[in-house]
């Protein structure tokens, strides 16, 4: 075996095959890096002048000319392979002590344990125990089979939905019943999805900056968001998708609707069925309420809404809901409802294999803050994912000191 750096295009055709594809490590992603200080290097192993294992690993300056390495949702290789993985990991520390740097982070796309639905663990599913146990062998410190969100860093818990041998309506049926009505609803309310382009990107991130604003969270700057379409609009692997209504439209279905109840009253009521007619009247009274709503939105804010908006990564085999907000006083329309659920019958459309709805917590409680983020995707079906977590190895004393400042800090 030998250790060696890659060029960009040995990566690129290590990449398209490779099991753990991920765009975190595509090489466009480089360009990414930079707008905060980071460039990046592909370094990998060739067997019979085949590459093996490979990775994007970007690298910045810190003080004292240390450097620190991170590869994104790397490192790619076969973690059960314990040869390559030692001789990999061994060859990395070497290649990173000649450069100055004090460590190299890594977060690998390897799942940890097989979970349901409900985050339980799946009796005889698999247990990649092992391959946590061959980093810290190799010297790797594990940042713990943390539960909760960490902006800093990659999710450990998300969820995802296969969508192998599905098909529109078996999505339907097995979605909870919740869920399909929400879509329904949406649907009935007139709401639609489309796409968003470049010059609306600044839609999506007005809506991003107010849920950043209510859920306290640090959102990125308009041009990494311009940035990420340049570079993977070309291919078509990107798409900024929004939900938006014309309340016109929903005025007119609910008037409709109104004049529906009305009748089936006045029946009730020749009929002298006075269940039905205290239910309908109920109905009637709600739905006024609701009209009235929907007018005085019109009134203050026009016809026209933006309710909810989404970023996907449309890469390898999957369809990813990245990154996604808003508005909470709309969230009676249902439009991120019905984001997913058109997003989920496009996957189906290129015939992507997981629709992955991404970051979720690993706490299961239902009164938990965030239950409500899981409970959302989990009404959609399918299974929470929990990866092996971060890993950072030590090459020289500026780690243990780094450790030793932030201690002191807290």
């Amino acid at each position: 075996m030998e250790f060696t750096e890659l060029t960009t295009q040995e990566f690129i055709n290590y990449l398209k095959d490779c099991p753990l594809k991920t765009f975190f490590q595509d090489p466009r992603m480089a360009e990414i890096g930079q707008m905060e200080k980071w460039d990046s290097i592909y370094l990998g192993v060739k067997k019979d002048n085949k590459v093996i294992a490979g990775s994007r690993i970007m690298y910045t300056t810190t003080r004292f000319n240390q450097k620190i390495f991170y590869s994104p949702r790397g490192l790619l290789l076969d973690y059960h392979n314990d040869e390559l993985l030692k001789f990999y990991i061994n060859n990395l520390k070497n290649y990173i002590k000649k450069q100055n740097g004090y460590t190299l982070h890594i977060d690998p796309i390897v799942m940890y344990k097989q979970r349901d639905i409900n985050g339980d663990i799946i009796e005889d599913g698999f247990n990649n125990e092992k391959v946590v146990d061959s980093l810290k062998v190799l010297g790797f410190k594990h940042d713990g089979f943390i539960t909760h969100y960490d902006v800093t860093k990659q999710v450990r818990w998300s969820f995802e939905l296969s969508l192998e041998e599905k098909d529109e309506n078996t999505l339907l049926k097995e979605m909870n019943g919740n869920t399909r009505r929400s879509i329904q609803k949406a649907e009935h309310l007139q709401v639609k999805v489309r796409t968003l382009s470049r010059e609306e990107i600044p839609i999506f991130k007005e809506i991003c900056d107010k849920t950043s604003e209510r859920r306290h969270f640090r959102e990125r700057p308009l041009e990494y968001y311009y940035k990420m379409y340049d570079l993977f609009n070309p291919t078509q692997e990107i798409e900024y998708v929004i939900a938006e209504v014309d309340l016109k439209d929903t005025l007119k279905v609910l008037d409709d609707d109104l004049e529906k109840l009305q009748e089936s009253k006045q029946r009730a009521i020749e009929h002298n069925k006075a269940g039905q007619i205290k239910e309908f009247t109920s109905q009637i009274e709600d739905l006024n309420k609701r009209i009235k709503e929907i007018e005085g939105i019109i009134e203050s804010n026009g016809n026209h809404l933006y309710l909810a908006t989404a970023m996907y990564m449309l890469y390898g085999d999957e369809v990813m809901y990245y990154h996604a907000g808003g508005y909470k006083e709309y969230m009676s329309f249902f439009g991120q409802y019905l984001i997913q659920w058109e997003m989920i019958k496009k996957a189906l459309r290129l015939q992507k294999k997981i629709y992955n709805f991404y970051g979720i917590k690993g706490n299961f409680d239902k009164n938990d803050p965030d239950y409500g983020v899981y409970l959302f995707k989990k009404g959609f079906n399918g299974n929470v994912i929990e990866y092996i977590g971060d890993f950072y190895l030590p090459i020289s004393w500026y780690y243990y000191l780094q450790k030793i400042r932030k201690k002191m800090k807290k």
